[in-house]
């Protein structure tokens, strides 16, 4: 008889995403998994979810160059089966990688894979990323022209260029690496290379980034605390330093 993995104690919706609470054993295993991991594998420096300043050091990094374009991969923790999770661990040496799969992946809540990563693991971000990395879209990223500039945070890639044809070639074969990889996009989320584009809530162009006024609008609106509100301002200011 199969007997049924408490790996998760509730489950619950926010803003239409069905996030996972791990139980007390779940989150000591995904504790585990992820310290594995990071004692095993060195993530490329284009992997800024795992470097120092986050999507705003992504920003940054693309900030200098002409024109932008941005892909959002759909669904991307759901999108990672168990059977991808084990062969990554096995593939970087990781012992015990079939049970560290089984214990890091839940029912799927939509169609397919049956068994993948949930939101709300504390594993499933290196894990997912450990996938991609893995993958022939990580292959593709890896080895792009040096005239294009690209960015990973989490489930969002970024791209940059001076020359639109070289931006353009880029966008278009991400785009077919990751369809024949079985990564679907997010289509109301992309956007197609561009002298201007918005990511993370935040405007960018040559020389400027700057939060976007409809988020600091929405943040505003909940009437912030004095501390919530000098928090955010200097958030923002972060986004802006070094504009040209």
């Amino acid at each position: 008889m199969t007997v049924a993995i408490r790996n998760y104690s509730f489950k619950y919706d926010r803003r239409g995403k069905p996030v996972f609470a791990p139980s007390n054993v779940g989150r000591r295993i995904g504790n585990e998994v992820k310290e594995a991991v990071e004692g095993a594998f060195a993530f490329s420096p284009l992997y800024f979810h795992f470097r120092a300043g986050g999507h705003v050091a992504a920003i940054h990094h693309h900030r200098p160059h002409r024109f932008f374009a941005r892909i959002d991969i759909s669904r991307f923790f759901y999108s990672i089966s168990r059977r991808r999770v084990q062969s990554a661990l096995d593939r970087i040496g990781v012992a015990n990688a079939a049970f560290y799969a089984k214990w890091s992946t839940v029912t799927n809540p939509f169609e397919a894979p049956r068994y993948a990563l949930p939101y709300g693991f504390v594993q499933s971000p290196i894990l997912a990323s450990l996938v991609l990395a893995s993958s022939s879209v990580g292959e593709h990223l890896s080895s792009l022209s040096p005239d294009v500039t690209v960015s990973v945070y989490v489930d969002d890639i970024s791209l940059s260029a001076d020359r639109l044809d070289a931006l353009q070639a880029a966008y278009d074969a991400t785009l077919a690496v990751l369809e024949s990889d079985g990564f679907l996009v997010s289509a109301d989320k992309l956007r197609p290379p561009a002298a201007a584009i918005d990511v993370f809530n935040c405007d960018l162009a040559q020389g400027l980034s700057k939060v976007q006024d409809d988020r600091i609008n929405q943040f505003m609106a909940d009437l912030p605390s004095h501390e919530a509100e000098a928090a955010f301002s200097a958030y923002c200011a972060s986004v802006e330093l070094g504009n040209g």
